[in-house]
This record gives C-alpha cells, sequence and structure tokens, in this order.
C-alpha cells in the first residue's frame, strides 16, 4: 500500500464530532469496520489466536493488574526491532514494557508493516505498559492498560533516524493532518516524514488516539498510540 499525504484523512476529520471531550476527536460513520474497532472488540483467545496466526513472535505474560490479555513481546516484528530507552529521572516509572495487550500487538503488526516499505528497521520507544499512579489511570485506558505506546524515534536501515523531539517541529495546538493541517515550522525531510507516517496510521485507523507534539508539552519527545476499548471514536493531534 502506499503511504499518504496529509490531506488524505480529510474523509476521516469530516466525520461527525465525538463525545471525548475534545474538538479534534471525530466518530467516523464506519468506525465499527475499522482495524482498531475490530482489535479492540477481540475477546482474549481470538486475540492471542490471531497473533499466533500471524507469526508475530510472543509469549503469553504472567497475569496483570489491569493488562486484560498481556503478551510479551519476544523479537522484531516485520523485522523492525523494538527498543525501549531508557527514561531520564524525571520521567521515572514502574513498568515492564517489553509487555503490551495483546490488542496493541495486533496494531503494531499494521503500523510495522507500514513502516517495513518506508525502509525503517528499528522503533525506539519510552514505554508501553507502566504501572501509573491510581489517580492517573483508568480501566482499559492508556498505559496502565497495555494499551498504548510512546515512539521517541524510528531508524531507517540506512542508519538515519527520525527523532520525535529533533524532527517534529509542530506547535501546540496545532492540527497534525487533514486540508486544515498546518505545515512544521521547519519543513526538513524528518518532519515530513514524521507527518506523512503520522497521518497514515491515523488514515487506516490502526490507533484511536494518535497523540504528537502538537497535542501538549508532555508529547513533545514522542508519538503516542493507543488501542482503546469501548469506544467509538478517534483523536489525531
Amino acid at each position: 500500500m502506499m503511504w499518504v499525504g496529509l490531506s488524505s484523512i480529510a474523509g476521516l476529520l469530516a466525520a461527525a464530532p465525538s463525545h471525548a471531550g475534545n474538538p479534534n476527536a471525530i466518530k467516523p460513520p464506519d468506525y465499527a469496520s475499522t482495524p482498531v474497532a475490530r482489535y479492540a472488540s477481540l475477546e482474549s483467545a481470538a486475540c492471542v489466536q490471531e497473533l499466533t496466526a500471524r507469526q508475530i513472535p510472543y509469549v503469553v505474560a504472567p497475569a496483570l493488574a489491569g493488562v486484560d490479555t498481556p503478551v510479551r513481546i519476544t523479537g522484531p516484528i516485520r523485522g523492525i526491532k523494538l527498543t525501549q530507552i531508557a527514561r531520564s529521572a524525571d520521567e521515572a516509572i514502574n513498568s515492564d514494557s517489553s509487555i503490551t495487550d495483546c490488542r496493541l500487538a495486533l496494531a503494531l503488526d499494521d503500523f510495522a508493516q507500514k513502516l517495513s516499505s518506508r525502509k525503517i528497521s528499528e522503533i525506539g520507544f519510552l514505554s508501553a505498559y507502566r504501572n501509573e499512579p491510581s489517580a492517573h489511570a483508568k480501566p482499559g485506558q492508556r498505559h496502565p492498560a497495555g494499551l498504548a505506546i510512546d515512539v521517541a524515534w524510528m531508524k531507517r536501515e540506512d542508519g538515519r533516524e527520525l527523532n520525535v523531539l529533533r524532527d517534529f517541529n509542530g506547535r501546540i495546538g496545532a492540527r497534525t493532518c487533514g486540508k486544515r493541517a498546518e505545515p512544521p515550522r521547519a519543513t526538513t525531510e524528518g518532519a515530513t516524514q514524521l507527518r506523512e507516517i503520522v497521518c497514515e496510521a491515523a488514515s487506516e485507523r490502526l490507533f484511536n488516539l494518535v497523540l504528537t507534539p502538537n497535542y501538549n508539552r508532555e508529547h513533545r519527545n514522542h508519538v503516542h498510540l493507543e488501542v482503546r476499548r469501548n469506544i467509538d471514536w478517534i483523536l489525531v493531534q
């Protein structure tokens, strides 16, 4: 499948507003047929069965509070290595980021397939599962459920790196994809490629939430990709 430009998700952004409390969140009329909707609705046994059928390298992880179907990714997905980055002291967390919920693993397989066509060989991420304070944890959401991953950089086969902190060149509040998307502050190759990757994932509806440095300062160094259960809306910002 060919990679799309920034305007190619206009239909997605033209969908009805959602009730997610964010004006950029939308409710696609065909949400039920999207990949993320299918993954989110899978029962545990069916999800694990599909992981096996796709030959995604994994083992079933021990039961983990808050994670419905924990699995541990044990090798590259579609030839793409997943590397967790050591976090700084101010980002210290209690986590085991080799674990994801099975549903996120399926979405990452789709994502890796698309990245492979861009000759991406490695993804550097800050965290996937993490045990957040109960005040921030919500059942079935975000990192405490193993349903989100924070991607900080992507490395190409030729060694060049697309680094979110360095290359995204966004602005908080700017729209990332679609007809009203705001171009990067500096139109570099890295900034363009990062937006193409983000907007392709949004266009293909692989995730419910695709949050970039345009979302808020906390996301300045990563792109948050999440499969959320029991909702019917998508947020890209």
